[in-house]
């Protein structure tokens, strides 16, 4: 009975919000052996984890461990430990970081699915970054309340309902209420009112690449566009090509598929969308109307990359170049290849950790990107408009017959 009692507790623990808000500092040693021994046992390169410099950081760590009174501190000093490494896939996210659940949710199916706070978080849909001390926003998710109440791709968020910014616990127990955010946006300050929501780490991303799907009208021709946000997944392909054989993409004259931000994933195999018909059938309706059914998308489509384009994306935007399928537009990719793993820790939170060298056609691109055929710079200082996807409309309408 006690150790049954024991188990419930500890569970609540580990998946009650509250726990986000925990800085008990003799909860942070553990915590630190914890990660430092997954870190040894499975990091790709055991030599990078046994000389002297990983070392004495590692004692640093623990030392500090022994003393800490902030978790977010403390998170801040556990990635800089790990970014020593130089090493992407390698990242600590606590329960306080929405992509804790958001990358949860990419590997869904490796855990019990009905832990929902494993997954689920409150929110408004957007991605923000520090940037010189400031909560930028870089992502800004179809779908979701933000982009419907108007936030925009840099925009500063400086308070939510007159407190300073948390990307979690601005809006823990706001769920189904609206929250006043406050941002700087070209040097002024406004604020929007915005929805709160409960976001799912497994479904959000197909809900944001759905919402996405529209055309664009330029120089008298359709362009059609989706963004995936992320690519992890079969199930984004499914969508690409019931969208651009069948759906509302396939009476477009031209495609921009963008595969900016969010998460990687994708398969080379994905690329078959876009190969030369292997076979051509013709078909012929009962009203007399004609088609034609090739299994591949055969018009122009371009490719929108960029800083923040991660692994199976960027495997996927070097086979792109490769085979000549269409322009490649943006900002050179992130150059995070590896192979990830998460590990879910004990008290809640994820270390991602690379445990797979990765190189392609015996190139090793990690660190280094994939360079897009035209380079074209977004800066969170200056552009209201996305000069990137306007770029890309452009030249495929150019490239239409």
């Amino acid at each position: 009975m006690k150790r049954s009692v024991f188990l419930i507790v500890f569970l609540f623990w580990i998946f009650s919000p509250l726990t986000i808000l925990a800085d008990t500092s003799d909860n942070f040693r553990p915590l630190i052996d914890e990660i430092i021994t997954l870190v040894e046992n499975h990091f790709y390169d055991s030599v990078k984890v046994s000389d002297s410099r990983w070392k004495s950081r590692v004692k640093q760590l623990q030392g500090y461990g022994d003393t800490a009174t902030s978790a977010n501190q403390l998170a801040d000093s556990i990635n800089s430990l790990l970014g020593i490494l130089k090493t992407s896939h390698t990242h600590y996210f606590p329960k306080s970081d929405p992509k804790r659940y958001q990358l949860l949710g990419v590997f869904s199916t490796l855990y019990d699915q009905s832990h929902e706070d494993l997954f689920v978080y409150e929110g408004i849909g957007i991605d923000t970054r520090r940037i010189n001390g400031r909560h930028v926003l870089l992502s800004v998710f179809d779908g979701f309340p933000a982009r419907e109440a108007g936030l925009r791709f840099g925009d500063t968020i400086v308070a939510v309902d007159g407190k300073g910014y948390e990307p979690i616990l601005s809006f823990i127990g706001k769920n189904g209420k609206t929250a006043r955010v406050k941002i700087h946006r070209h040097g002024g300050t406004t604020e929007i009112t915005v929805k709160v929501i409960k976001i799912d780490g497994r479904t959000m991303f197909m809900k944001a690449a759905e919402a996405s799907i529209h055309s664009i009208e330029h120089q008298g021709k359709k362009v059609g566009y989706i963004h995936m946000w992320s690519y992890a997944g079969s199930q984004y392909q499914e969508l690409l090509r019931q969208q651009v054989l069948w759906g509302n993409l396939a009476e477009c004259d031209a495609l921009v598929l963008d595969l900016r931000d969010g998460w990687g994933g994708a398969d080379l195999s994905y690329l078959n969308l876009f190969r030369p018909p292997i076979v051509l059938t013709s078909f012929r309706n009962r009203d007399g109307t004609t088609g034609t059914y090739s299994g591949a998308w055969e018009k122009p489509v371009v490719l929108l990359v960029n800083e923040r384009s991660t692994s199976g994306k960027e495997l996927f935007a070097y086979g792109f170049k490769k085979a000549g399928i269409g322009p490649v537009i943006g900002t050179t990719t992130a150059g995070a290849v590896l192979a990830g793993r998460i590990f879910l820790l004990s008290n809640g939170d994820i270390l991602y950790l690379a445990v797979r060298d990765v190189s392609v056609e015996g190139k090793r691109i990690e660190g280094k990107g994939v360079t897009p055929d035209m380079t074209v710079e977004r800066s969170v200082r200056t552009d209201d408009e996305d000069v990137q996807l306007r770029k890309a409309v452009e030249e495929a309408v150019r490239r239409i017959k």
